[in-house]
């Protein structure tokens, strides 16, 4: 998506202007343009988008609406204790061991060979 600074336009695709310099072969020079003033003055504009519910944002923020940032925040809020009961969890502090171990010792030991005690 582009802008145009001049006439404030959104356009997907520039227009694409060939100057030849009354020369019968290359190097021509291409300039890209606004489709509607004509201007060089553009930019590539950064589509946006809700983080909750995806749609397409035309303001500042992260959200389109309260609903989606009080919907967001929760699910986000959700994802936070999820990790922090995985990093309790006692798996994960083994896997943590043997991840330290193969590291330690330059081995590539699975789960199932560091605990059953063939390393």
């Amino acid at each position: 998506m582009y802008v145009c600074r001049d006439c404030k336009k959104d356009f997907r695709k520039y227009k694409v202007i060939t100057e030849t310099h009354n020369l019968e072969a290359a190097p021509y020079e291409e300039f890209h343009v606004c489709p509607f003033c004509f201007s060089t003055n553009i930019a590539k504009k950064e589509v946006r988008h809700c983080k909750c519910c995806g749609a397409r944002m035309y303001k500042e923020g992260d959200y389109c609406n309260s609903t989606c940032r009080r919907r967001g925040e929760l699910l986000w809020e959700m994802e936070r204790r999820k990790k922090e009961n995985w990093m309790r969890h006692p798996l994960h502090k083994a896997l943590v061991e043997v991840e330290q171990y193969n590291k330690e010792h330059g081995t590539n030991l699975s789960y199932g060979q560091y605990f059953s005690g063939k390393r």
